[in-house]
């Protein structure tokens, strides 16, 4: 009974602390988002990252598309937090492509080019679809079999 006692009281603290770790990120963004918000409008494009560092890129641009500045998150942990850069700063967000980002490390490279995509969808009056992670996505297509969703119509 001990045993079990110690696990769940491990199991508490790490979730806890995951928690706190998690808070201290979100207030990271939420600064970073406000500062770059009263600059105009703010483009967001992440990469996601399972077994490898994850980014998240957001960019304050004016009526045009301009970039005006930019700040990223990369890493694999939960103390990474935003960091401001002028890497961008005069391209339009909505023609940036692989040549421009060739020198930055992959994660951004992807996170930015999101960025763009996304941009492109909503100026042309669509919607950004979010796909499900890794794991929701495979609890979804599991449920999808259970439940005969997932099947195609017959025409």
């Amino acid at each position: 009974m001990t045993y079990f006692m110690i696990v769940a009281v491990g199991f508490l603290f790490a979730t806890c602390l995951q928690f706190l770790f998690q808070m201290y990120q979100m207030k990271s963004f939420n600064v970073c988002y406000g500062k770059l918000r009263r600059m105009g409008r703010v483009a967001i494009g992440k990469s996601r990252g399972f077994f490898y560092a994850g980014a998240i890129v957001m960019f304050a641009i004016d009526q045009d598309g301009i970039i005006l500045d930019g700040a990223y998150m990369k890493g694999f942990t939960m103390l990474a937090k935003f960091k401001y850069w002028d890497h961008f700063n005069g391209y339009d967000v909505g023609e940036l492509t692989e040549e421009d980002c060739k020198q930055l490390p992959v994660p951004l490279r992807r996170a930015s080019l999101d960025a763009s995509k996304s941009y492109n969808i909503i100026m042309s009056g669509g919607e950004v679809k979010e796909k499900p992670g890794l794991i929701t996505g495979a609890i979804q297509k599991v449920g999808g079999v259970i439940y005969g969703t997932s099947r195609k119509k017959k025409a």
